[in-house]
């Protein structure tokens, strides 16, 4: 039924209860798994504009490094159930950059935690979950 299942992952605790379901789902239906983290590009507005562009960038490496970490993390885990699995690093706004995730890998289902990292970008941003579940084409499970 789901041969490609993409699991949005940001290191919190919801979306690591998102990836423990997605692997039990993947055993079931014998799917790849394709872990999918988002960097934030917007994260440049919070710097002053004395701190210059280097800052940014220094910040936006440390992101992407974060990101890595988090991705391995749960190749690690998926591998240790012994399932394929597939690590995907992005840049832009989360929510956008999961949809898009979504149709390029040409996922059949989208798991994410109801909740990310943190309440102040959800409150700028809005819900990334709330966002991909109205606009995904494919099916979305949300887990809480």
């Amino acid at each position: 039924m789901f041969s490609r299942i993409l699991v949005g992952l940001d290191g919190s605790d919801y979306s690591l209860r998102a990836l423990d379901f997605a692997i039990d789902l993947a055993k079931k239906y014998q799917s790849q798994l394709v872990l999918v983290h988002v960097v934030m590009r917007q994260i440049y507005a919070i710097n002053p504009p004395e701190a210059g562009i280097l800052a940014g960038t220094a910040i936006v490496r440390e992101l992407e490094t974060e990101g890595k970490t988090i991705l391995t993390q749960g190749e690690e885990k998926v591998k240790a159930q012994g399932l394929p699995v597939e690590a995907r690093l992005r840049q832009g706004v989360p929510a956008e950059e999961l949809l898009r995730a979504a149709a390029d890998e040409k996922a059949d289902l989208m798991v994410l935690g109801s909740r990310g990292l943190s309440q102040v970008r959800a409150f700028l941003l809005g819900s990334v979950s709330d966002k991909v579940s109205h606009h995904a084409k494919c099916p979305t499970l949300i887990i809480r």
